[in-house]
């Protein structure tokens, strides 16, 4: 018991003394490069994505029987969801981008600040996407509790 606990303490204080040497400074950039190429396709699809909607914005009416849509409120209810799923999108590849442009500053400069921002960014982006998971599993719970009392009523 007395060994983990030193062992517990010692490998506390070694985190703190964490040195950046000439591999992990390479595995570090070639991350940064990845999640910079990453982000910038995920931007290219983000913009591919808006005219796919503006152009559908301005085609529903007459791509659509009658006038009539799957929606209650017609197409404007479909491109507010749509804008609204485009806009949960962004800000992980907004994230992603500035983690990697900041990541590269700090390996470039040897700059301990831009190191820390870069890595507050790439928290962002895991905390985002994983309250965004959440949120998702808990919608597709909600919604498959409301199927089975649906079921069981009927």
């Amino acid at each position: 018991m007395e060994q983990y606990s030193q062992a517990t303490v010692s490998t506390e204080q070694s985190l703190f003394e964490l040195q950046v040497d000439h591999e992990v400074s390479s595995h570090l950039s070639q991350i940064a490069k990845w999640a910079k190429f990453l982000s910038i396709v995920g931007f290219i699809g983000f913009g591919f994505m808006l005219i796919l909607i503006v152009f559908l914005g301005t085609m529903s009416s007459s791509l659509t029987p009658l006038g009539t849509t799957v929606m209650p409120g017609g197409g404007f209810m479909q491109i507010v969801l749509l804008f609204a799923m485009m806009a949960l999108y962004f800000f992980p590849l907004l994230f992603l981008f500035n983690f990697s442009n900041k990541m590269l500053r700090a390996i470039r400069n040897n700059d301990q600040f831009s190191l820390v921002a870069s890595f507050r960014q790439l928290k962002l982006c895991f905390k985002y996407i994983g309250i965004l998971t959440i949120v998702f599993i808990s919608i597709y719970l909600l919604v498959f509790l409301f199927a089975m009392i649906f079921a069981a009523t009927r």
